[in-house]
């Protein structure tokens, strides 16, 4: 009898050992399989996908514009609203980054449910905690006063897995004038002369190329709108881009040359009013050879820019 009831005793200990260690790690290699795709799976859907809106009459990829009827939450800019896929993947539209995130803010268990960040454990809903960012230059991309970052922060000793991905993000308007052809102000060959109808919805930028130089001291000097100084940094920004580079920050008076490109950027602020604005853009030892009294801000595109998108799930 004690001999049986030993034995008994030890395979009922082998039998808890095989059962039990084992799942010890089973079960944390398949967490971390589900997390990294669920992390996986968000990031494709808000980079490849343009989302979809739908009701009893009518449907579309607009869904920025239907927030209320959305079935699915793709970030992808896409021309054709009635396709259900985009020929622009890791292109993201600025509208529909503004209600992505504010859908979080209002309604966060039906933002949790279009974008599948659950699982499903013994019939009961179980959320995943997630962190999605929209980085430039290592902080969150700001659009429309709306910070795009959007969750929680992850707690000390949780697993997490984290998806990157580069993408395009549109942020904004620009409109882009060939230096040989802006026109200077009447008598000030070195002074570019821009009319720009108020009031604008958003900031206005403004670009130049093929810069007309006369000498290495060439250089951008200040702006000025409807005879008034503009204060750098509170009323605008400046960035250079050389022929091979990226935008950078520009400090008022260094050096430009003929393949530099300008881009500056005024707050939209400056044009609330239902009038006309006369913007003066002036420079050292730049020669604006078109004599007409001044250029239109006119043919706008969209503007887009590299963004590093994270996705954190655990």
């Amino acid at each position: 009898m004690d001999f049986l009831l030993g034995v008994s005793l030890v395979l009922i200990a082998i039998g808890f050992t095989i059962q039990f260690v084992p799942g010890i790690f089973i079960s944390s290699f398949a967490g971390e399989e589900k997390l990294g795709y669920a992390a996986y799976r968000t990031s494709c859907i808000l980079t490849e996908d343009p989302g979809w809106w739908s009701n009893s009459t009518s449907s579309g990829t607009d869904w920025e514009a239907h927030p209320s009827n959305v079935q699915r939450l793709g970030l992808a800019v896409d021309d054709d609203v009635h396709s259900r896929l985009t020929e622009t993947p890791n292109m993201l539209s600025k509208e529909k980054l503004v209600q992505f995130k504010l859908l979080n803010e209002y309604n966060e268990t039906e933002f949790i449910r279009k974008l599948g960040l659950f699982d499903s454990v013994k019939g009961t809903q179980m959320n995943y905690g997630y962190n999605i960012s929209f980085l430039m230059d290592g902080q969150p991309l700001v659009i429309d006063n709306c910070t795009m970052e959007i969750g929680s922060s992850l707690l000390p000793g949780q697993n997490m897995v984290k998806m990157t991905r580069i993408v395009l993000v549109e942020t904004g308007n620009i409109s882009v004038f060939d230096g040989r052809y802006l026109s200077r102000y009447p008598g000030h060959e070195n002074i570019a002369n821009i009319i720009i109808m108020g009031p604008v919805a958003e900031n206005v930028t403004i670009q130049i190329t093929n810069f007309n130089v006369s000498s290495s001291n060439a250089a951008f000097i200040n702006a000025s709108l409807n005879g008034s100084m503009l204060i750098q940094s509170s009323n605008y920004t400046v960035q250079k881009r050389s022929l091979y580079g990226n935008f950078g920050s520009y400090t008022l008076s260094s050096p430009l040359v003929k393949n530099d490109s300008l881009r500056i950027d005024f707050n939209r602020s400056l044009f609330s009013s239902n009038t006309s604005y006369q913007l003066r853009l002036n420079f050292n030892d730049v020669f604006f050879p078109q004599v007409s009294h001044f250029s239109d801000y006119n043919n706008i595109e969209k503007r887009y820019e590299p963004v590093l998108l994270v996705v954190e799930v655990w």
